[in-house]
């Protein structure tokens, strides 16, 4: 019996050592699971985070802003050329490649990375936290950047700069200085405005020069060592430079938008404007003193070949417009917060904001090319910055054109659908930079006589009868109609109707009000 027992107890206790032997495995199975999981996902933790850090160098790289070298000392042989250099010397004391807050972070980042020591790390934080405040210029990385920024007023320069991720905004760049000089290989007989730093005398520096000579100047191999500027050369090559968003954004280009030609082809009067193009050539070593550019428009400038360093206050308003005016266009000093300064390559685009003083340097044989432009959102800066120009005109190299008044007065008849309340009365709060507007010339304190000879001048017929008080009435009347008639009267007149309307609509929808909150 016992043998029976103990055998029977035996065969009984098997199952049980099997389970455990079983569940022992599972659970080294699971653990082998557990553990390869863990592997993976450390794997993958790894693998996200090479990713990461792939991607943060990326945006790293892409933002931080790498200047290009250049000297500014070169032999100068005449008083014109040393008076320049003299000029930029000043100007590079006072200046400073432009910081951006994306590339202040950018180098912050990119220095944290490469440091270990916690310490270390916040001190950097401490000292770069001051370079985070404002912008220097307003960084571009595509068109819908560019698009965005044109569509609201913008305080400092738009810059784009060509990278292996970000290519030229422009339709084409392939085209250079000599591109240019075959294009003019047939019109050798024209003639091209040159400033040249030869001549002693500033106001006789600007002449002209045959294509033929501009032709001989950039041929390779020329020696020549005159230092010549180009800064008036119509694009007729029917090539478009100009970027499409600045094209769409353009109130001259939304208005055209507003007329009801005929959409199709048949039929059609729709006549097709290109905006106008200038090239701006330039020798090595040219250097062009601090201006504002004509018309106070928005100016973009896109170099095709060769470099620029283009110089700007760090912070302007109309009181730098009128310290320039005050000072000169030698006089670099004592402009708030210095200067900044940026360099600008093939490929590279360059807005500026209407009445913005610059000063440009030309360190290697350069090709750029550029032209002008009205923004909704600018309007008001651009009639503000006129009549500056108007008070000053020696802070612009180019004298007022009368196709500025026109173009503007017929911005104002008509561009009320294309601009917001608030763009309105940017223009309308400048109606007072025009006390007399477009009234009539008085000439009270005239005598008889003298009221005589204007209105034979203006072949008005007088009555050998008339009083004084007659002549006066009819010299008002023409003066009337001829200064309404002078481009500049139809800008004041035009100026006038669009601030009488923006007030009308804003007291019926209660704009005013609200706008001075």
């Amino acid at each position: 019996m016992a043998t029976n027992t103990s055998s029977h107890s035996q065969v009984s206790s098997n199952p049980s050592k099997g389970m455990n032997k079983r569940r022992r495995g599972r659970t080294e199975e699971l653990g082998i699971e557990e553990e390869r999981d863990r592997i993976e996902g450390e794997r993958d933790r790894k693998a996200r985070t090479k990713q990461r850090a792939e991607e943060l160098g990326d945006s790293i790289r892409d933002a931080s802003i790498d200047w290009g070298s250049y000297g500014i000392d070169f032999l100068t042989s005449t008083i014109g050329e040393r008076e320049l250099y003299d000029f930029l010397q000043r100007l590079e004391k006072v200046s400073t490649f432009a910081k951006t807050r994306a590339d202040t972070t950018a180098r912050l980042l990119s220095s944290l990375r490469q440091n270990p020591n916690k310490l270390d790390i916040l001190t950097t934080v401490q000292s770069e936290l001051s370079n985070l405040l404002q912008d220097d210029v307003y960084p571009l990385t595509d068109a819908k950047s560019l698009e965005d920024a044109l569509g609201k007023p913008f305080r400092v320069p738009l810059l784009h700069r060509v990278t292996a991720s970000h290519p030229s905004l422009a339709p084409t760049t392939n085209f250079g200085i000599q591109e240019l000089l075959k294009h003019f290989a047939e019109d050798k007989g024209a003639s091209i405005s040159v400033y040249d730093y030869s001549i002693p005398d500033p106001a006789k520096r600007t002449r002209q020069m045959t294509v033929h000579e501009f032709r001989s100047c950039f041929r390779s191999g020329n020696t020549c060592r005159t230092v010549l500027n180009f800064l008036d050369i119509e694009n007729r090559t029917k090539i478009q430079f100009c970027p499409s968003p600045i094209i769409l954004q353009d109130v001259t280009t939304k208005l055209d938008a507003l007329i009801q030609y005929d959409k199709g082809k048949t039929g059609s009067e729709w006549r097709a404007e290109r905006p106008k193009e200038f090239f701006l050539a330039a020798k090595r070593n040219a250097i062009s003193t601090i201006h504002i550019d004509t018309g106070s428009m928005v100016t973009w400038v896109l170099i095709l070949e060769g470099r620029k360093i283009w110089y700007f206050p760090r912070h302007v308003n109309s009181r730098t417009v009128r310290w320039l005016a005050l000072v000169g266009s030698q006089t670099p000093e004592n402009y708030k917060g210095g200067w900044v300064k940026v360099e600008l390559r093939p490929g590279d685009l360059l807005i500026m904001p209407p009445s913005f003083p610059h000063a440009v340097f030309t360190p290697e044989d350069c090709l750029a090319v550029g032209g002008q432009f009205y923004t909704a959102g600018h309007l008001g800066r651009s009639i503000e910055g006129l009549r500056l120009q108007e008070n000053y005109p020696d802070i612009s190299n180019e004298d007022l054109d009368d196709s500025v008044y026109s173009t503007l007065a017929r911005i104002l008849n008509n561009c009320s659908p294309v601009m917001t309340s608030l763009e309105k009365s940017q223009v309308a709060s400048n109606q007072s930079l025009f006390p007399n507007r477009s009234g009539p010339p008085t000439y009270d304190e005239h005598s008889k006589e003298s009221l005589v000879n204007v209105l034979k001048s203006y072949r008005v017929a007088i009555s050998s009868k008339a009083t004084k008080r007659e002549l006066l009435e009819l010299l008002k009347k023409k003066s009337s109609t001829l200064v309404a008639c002078t481009p500049r009267g139809e800008f004041l007149n035009a100026l006038e109707k669009f601030c009488e309307q923006f007030m009308h609509d804003s007291t019926v929808d209660g704009d005013l009000e609200g706008s001075s909150d």
